[in-house]
This record gives structure tokens, sequence and C-alpha cells, in this order.
């Protein structure tokens, strides 16, 4: 389960959004950033899958950002902006290896806190805080829990981001955003991560997790607000009986 959860907190629950928005009226969902990307395939690139959508028209071609900074430069200008960060929300639409499309609203608080609710019919919420990341399905009554530390989500919410057990493999440019990729050198995390940043002002707009067996899940955001007051209650962990406590 460890290789899968490197495949992102979104991957984790990736069937059963799959299902769920497959049965969600079409008007309930709004369309992905990357609605002009390639459909999802199996073993494409994050990055690749990205740059699709903020590729500009033939005769429309730009100069790519940060080009006269080196790759690194460039990962830790990254690395530099999230870590500046305080509260985001806002709202989210997740694309499966299968193409499935979920959506819903997010809220994050650093360090170490987040939470991901799910527009129904999902019956699934998860929350980050106390450095575990929990997962809800209200459906089925069940809480799953997983160390933080053991999954992607620790490149947005550690204090000080420590990249460590990942390695830069790729720093794509493009006329308005960045990609960034980081791929995992421990086995028990295999995968990749790319972050994905308008430019210049390097704002995140979006991340793609790569997993052990090549899936790609799509993480796009929208309408966000950073700095904001984001509500202590949103992040506590749940109770013995499995129901996050938000009242």
């Amino acid at each position: 389960m460890l290789s899968a959860l490197f495949s992102s907190v979104a991957f984790i629950v990736a069937d059963a959004a799959a299902g769920l928005a497959a049965s969600a009226p079409a008007e309930a969902i709004k369309a992905p950033v990357v609605a002009s990307a390639p459909a999802n395939p199996q073993g494409a690139s994050p990055t690749l899958v990205l740059a699709a959508a903020t590729t500009p028209a033939k005769g429309a071609e730009k100069t790519p950002v940060f080009s006269d900074l080196s790759d690194q430069a460039v990962a830790d200008r990254a690395l530099s902006y999230i870590e500046s960060l305080t509260t985001l929300a806002g709202t989210f639409v997740q694309t499966a290896p299968s193409g499935a499309v979920a959506s819903g609203k997010f809220y994050l608080r650093r360090p170490g806190q987040v939470r991901f609710d799910y527009d129904d019919p999902s019956p699934i919420t998860i929350v980050a805080t106390q450095g575990m990341v929990y997962v809800e399905n209200s459906e089925l009554e069940t809480t799953d829990s997983y160390p933080l530390k053991k999954t992607p989500l620790r490149f947005l919410l550690s204090k000080k981001i420590d990249i460590g057990d990942a390695t830069l493999k790729a720093v794509e440019r493009m006329p308005d955003a960045v990609a960034i990729t980081y791929a995992s050198s421990e086995e028990e995390t295999e995968g990749e991560i790319t972050l994905v940043l308008s430019a210049p002002t390097l704002k995140i707009e979006q991340w793609a997790v790569k997993d052990a067996e090549d899936g790609v899940t799509i993480v796009a955001l929208q309408g966000v607000t950073a700095g904001g007051a984001v509500d202590n209650r949103l992040f506590r962990a749940p109770d013995a009986g499995g129901a996050f406590l938000n009242e």
C-alpha cells in the first residue's frame, strides 16, 4: 500500500471517485484546467500531460519562462514559494488514471494540515493533521490513516521542505507556467510528483502524481484564495468512531 501512497492521496480514492464521478450529473462537475490535454493514458508523463494544457496555439509561440535559470534554480524558487505559504482555500478537480473526474473543496494550512471535501456523490473526505493523513468513506463508515511523510502531501505541508528521498527529474518551461517533476528514490514510495506553477508568480496551480504502475492522477486547483482565515475545526482528527469532528 505504501507504493500506492506515493501516487498521492487522491490516488488512494481514485477508484471510488471514478465510479461515483461516472454517475454524477455532467453539469455538477467543472471542467479541469487540463481539459485541453490528451486523455490521461497509463504511462503518460505527468509533465507532458500538463504541458499540453498550457502550450500556446500555433502562431502564438512565446518564450518559455526562466530560460536564463538552471533547472535547480527554478525548483529552488518554487520550493521557496511553497514554504512561504500560510493558508490556501479553493476548489479542486481531480482526474483519475482512468480519465474519471471528481471535484470538491480544499483547505490548506501550513505546516501540516490540509482537507479535501469531495462533492456528492463521492463519500470521501481527506484530512491531514498531526502527522497523519485520514481518508474517511462515509458510505462504508470507514476511516483509514497513513503517515503524512509517506505521501506526496509532504511536499506541500512540511514547514521546511526536505526533498530528501526525491530526485529532481525534470523542469519544463512554458510561456506562462513551469512544471517541476521529482522522482522518489525509495522503493516503498516509488513514483513521481509534478508540481505546476504559474509564471512568473510561481503560484501553485496543479499537481500530477505518477504511481509505480504508471497511472497518472492530476489535481487542478481553481478559485484559490491565499492567506485567509481557515477554521481550526476543519483539521480535527477523526474520533474513535471514525467520524470527523466538524462541529
